[in-house]
C-alpha cells in the first residue's frame, strides 16, 4: 500500500492548508483539451460521476466502485444521511483549482461543500494512477467526510477526523496495520497535529492507528460512537484516547 499512501492525500473539505504546489500545464494544452472533450455523466444507484469524455476510463472505474463504497460507509456508520455521493473529475487543472483551491489541487481527492452541495472531487492524474483497491479506499475516505459533515465540527481535531475516515476506508479489506500504515513505529508521544508538512503521511497513519487501537477495546460500534461524540468538539480529552495504551498496542501490533 506504499503507492496508496504516497498518492492518497485527503482532507476535511478545506479545513487546513497543505501548501502544496499545483502542477499546471500550458494554456494551449488546456484549451485544446477543453475543445475536444465534452462533459459526461455516469449515473449509478448511489450517485453520479461527472467527468470529461476524455477521462472515460477513470470515470468508469469510479462508477464501478461507487455503489460498493457508499454501501460500505453506510454499513459501518449506521447514521442518518443521504447514502449517495456525487463525484466530479475536473477536465483541466484550471477547473480543479477552481473547485478545491490551489493548496489542494495536488491531492488525489477532496471532499467539498459549495453552492452545488457536497461532492467528492478527484485529481484525474493522481486518481488514475491508483489501483482499484486504492481507488476504493480513496472513495470510502472521502465519502465518510460527506456522510459525517453535518454531525461534526469543522474545528474538530484532524487526528480524529482523518484517522476515522481512514479507519472506515480500510475497514474490512483484510489488511494488517503494517500493510495499511507502513511508516508506523511505536515511538509515539502524542497524537499527531501536523498534517501539512513532510511528515504528513506519518501523521495520517498514526491517526489511523489510534482508531484501530480504540476498536481493539471499544469494538466497531464503540469507535463510531467515540467519533460522533467527540467530532463536535474542538478538542478531545486525550485521556479518552489513552496514549499509554496506544503506545503499548503499537509495540504489540508492529514491534
Amino acid at each position: 500500500m506504499k503507492h496508496l499512501r504516497t498518492l492518497l492525500a485527503v482532507t476535511v473539505a478545506l479545513t487546513f492548508l497543505l501548501g502544496l504546489t499545483v502542477a499546471t500545464r500550458p494554456d494551449e494544452l488546456r484549451s485544446t483539451e477543453t475543445d475536444r472533450c465534452k462533459e459526461a455523466v455516469l449515473t449509478v444507484s448511489s450517485g453520479t460521476v461527472t467527468s470529461s469524455s476524455c477521462d472515460d476510463e477513470l470515470a468508469s472505474r469510479v462508477a464501478a466502485s461507487l455503489d460498493e463504497s457508499v454501501r460500505s460507509v453506510a454499513d459501518i456508520l449506521d447514521i442518518s444521511w443521504v447514502r449517495r455521493a456525487d463525484v466530479v473529475v475536473p477536465a483541466t487543472d484550471a477547473e480543479l483549482v477552481s473547485l478545491v483551491g490551489p493548496a489542494f489541487a495536488d491531492m488525489a481527492g477532496v471532499a467539498i461543500r459549495d453552492g452545488a452541495g457536497q461532492r467528492v472531487v478527484l485529481n484525474r492524474t493522481r486518481a488514475s494512477a491508483l489501483s482499484d483497491l486504492e481507488l476504493r479506499v480513496l472513495l470510502r475516505h472521502e465519502i465518510t467526510h460527506v456522510a459525517t459533515r453535518d454531525l461534526t465540527s469543522d474545528s474538530a481535531p484532524l487526528w480524529l477526523v482523518e484517522g476515522f475516515a481512514d479507519w472506515v476506508a480500510f475497514h474490512g479489506l483484510g489488511l494488517s496495520l503494517r500493510q495499511a500504515a507502513p511508516l508506523l513505529s511505536s515511538d509515539v508521544s502524542a497524537v499527531p497535529t501536523d498534517f501539512s508538512g513532510p511528515g504528513r503521511d506519518l501523521a495520517y497513519q498514526q491517526a489511523y492507528s489510534i482508531m484501530v487501537y480504540l476498536e481493539s477495546g471499544l469494538g466497531e460500534r464503540g469507535v463510531v460512537d467515540f467519533y460522533l461524540r467527540n467530532g463536535v468538539r474542538s478538542a478531545v480529552d486525550l485521556s479518552a484516547a489513552d496514549l499509554a495504551g496506544w503506545r503499548e498496542f503499537l509495540k504489540t501490533s508492529i514491534g
